[in-house]
């Protein structure tokens, strides 16, 4: 198993800390693993698979509306 610290999950994910704790308290992004008080590390197969989640999901970010006259 690799573990990914904050920057190198953020090397991975370009969400803001704020954001993926927000994912991770409602289910929606892998949990931390708590190594010790200071010092918390993300399972890398587990990130990966959330990333290819996202990639084979139906959910996209909404497009703006461009007005063509």
């Amino acid at each position: 198993m690799k573990l990914l610290d904050r920057k190198a999950l953020c090397a991975k994910v370009p969400y803001s800390d704020r954001w993926i704790l927000k994912l991770e308290s409602v289910g929606r992004f892998p949990k931390r693993i708590v190594l010790s008080p200071r010092r918390v590390a993300w399972d890398e197969a587990e990130i990966d698979a959330w990333i290819e989640s996202r990639r084979q999901s139906n959910e996209k970010a909404a497009a703006p509306l461009a007005n063509f006259s």
